[in-house]
């Protein structure tokens, strides 16, 4: 999965270019992140009350925004930087694997229970016991991470609060990383130098369920993660995984060649440039210009692989940005086993709009949050493909209502990751580590 930056570009300021896009543009524009947490339908708003709904969706952006990258963020970024390395490189193994033969290979194991539960034993007082004990039982701990892929701690008052949570980690003998979308400011910082990241718990966004993903930027993945409730939603905000072996295992075979053979490419953001059409016997002049100069843009502000490519979208000229082809099974880079790993269920716009239905249409920036999914080749998959995969998913999602100090441990390779839709106020942060 790519996911494009959060950068302003003046038209204005673009040489050849800059008078003609200033002047139809009227705006500074941006790539954002085209993560699960930012992601909108492309339907458009109902109309009358819709409107008052959309304009107080794009308010409510304005300041979410303002959290990710305004007041306080720049100083706990830095300390972020300062106490951790960028997260690792995607590790995606051999490509020519015969996923069915492995699909077998899966469907004849006896897959051991997901996730693990561990709850606090009952003997443990004060925090420095709870400290200890995630010391003394470090390597169960990651060894039963690694044999289930997920593992729930439940009941501890350590990691009820953000300095606690890091002392859990630490105990662990874990190493932090930088957030994949650390450089484009795509995830606020909760705590710097706890190195504690937010999850998605802004009010405008709490109408968006979030799909199962693997927390990859394409170049870059997490190796594990730690998932911490210091608060709880009022209704619903269920923390949901899905296990990529037992993916792996259910889905049609015939489906499953396909998108292995095919491979899977992710369209991540949407730059909006319906001024060229009015442009005249310039447009095929602008078109090649306009696309070398915001791929050299990107190629500056990001570390993610991304392809620009001219399409139409209801009518509307547009440059998307897409990353390279992906497979969408891989082999486990630590057990060798193989797994589902592919954000198809977060990234399709057909999925994604069945889920949340017609919601409130964008504008300005929150416009380029249009993410779609495709075979390798820039074909469409069918929707019944899309709908078996959907099904497959919901079939082995795990909902986990965490309680303040509950964590989920996530090993981001065998295992997905998503989010409830919910009501209230919800406090969910989130660590990566190598």
């Amino acid at each position: 999965m790519v996911r494009t930056s959060v950068f302003g570009w003046n038209g204005s300021k673009v040489a050849a270019v800059g008078a003609v896009v200033a002047m139809s543009m009227g705006e500074c524009v941006a790539f954002l992140p085209a993560s699960p947490m930012l992601l909108r339908s492309s339907a458009p708003a109902r109309a009358s009350s819709g409107r008052i709904a959309g304009l107080r969706m794009q308010v409510a952006q304005v300041k979410d925004r303002a959290q990710d990258v305004g007041e306080g963020q720049a100083e706990q970024r830095a300390a972020a930087e300062r106490l951790m390395q960028p997260c690792p490189v995607t590790k995606w193994g051999p490509t020519d694997l015969d996923v069915l033969e492995l699909q077998k290979q899966v469907q004849q194991m006896d897959l051991p229970s997901f996730p693990f539960e561990l709850a606090k034993p009952g003997d443990l007082g004060d925090l420095d016991a709870q400290e200890r004990y995630f010391a003394e039982n470090k390597e169960s701990i990651l060894a039963n991470l690694e044999k289930h892929g997920a593992v729930v701690l439940k009941g501890f008052d350590l990691t009820k609060e953000p300095k606690g949570f890091e002392r859990m980690w630490k105990a662990l003998g874990m190493e932090a990383c930088l957030d994949p979308l650390h450089s484009v400011a795509g995830r606020p910082v909760v705590s710097g130098d706890s190195a504690v990241y937010e999850a998605v718990n802004k009010p405008s966004r709490a109408k968006f369920y979030v799909g199962m993903h693997n927390e990859m930027v394409g170049k870059r993945t997490v190796r594990r993660a730690a998932f911490v409730c210091f608060k709880a939603a009022e209704v619903g905000g269920e923390f949901i995984i899905t296990d990529g072996m037992r993916m792996l295992r259910d889905l049609d075979p015939k489906v499953l060649k396909s998108l292995y053979e095919k491979k899977i490419r992710f369209s991540s953001a949407e730059l909006p440039m319906g001024f060229l059409d009015k442009t005249g016997p310039l447009q095929p002049v602008l078109e090649p210009i306009l696309k070398t100069v915001i791929g050299a843009i990107v190629d500056m502000k990001v570390d993610f692989e991304v392809d620009m490519f001219w399409n139409r979208v209801n009518g509307e000229r547009v440059i998307q940005a897409h990353a390279p082809p992906q497979p969408p099974v891989i082999l486990h880079p630590d057990t060798s086993l193989p797994t589902w790993f592919c954000n198809i269920h977060s990234h399709s716009a057909t999925l994604r709009d069945e889920r949340d239905g017609v919601l409130p249409e964008t504008t300005g920036a929150s416009r380029l949050n249009k993410s779609d999914v495709f075979y390798g080749d820039g074909s469409q998959i069918s929707k019944e493909d899309l709908k078996h995969i959907d099904e497959i998913t919901k079939k082995n999602q795990v909902y986990v209502a965490m309680k303040q100090g509950d964590v989920v441990l996530i090993d981001n390779y065998r295992a997905m990751h998503g989010r409830n839709v919910f009501e209230g106020t919800r406090k969910h942060a989130v660590t990566w580590f190598k």
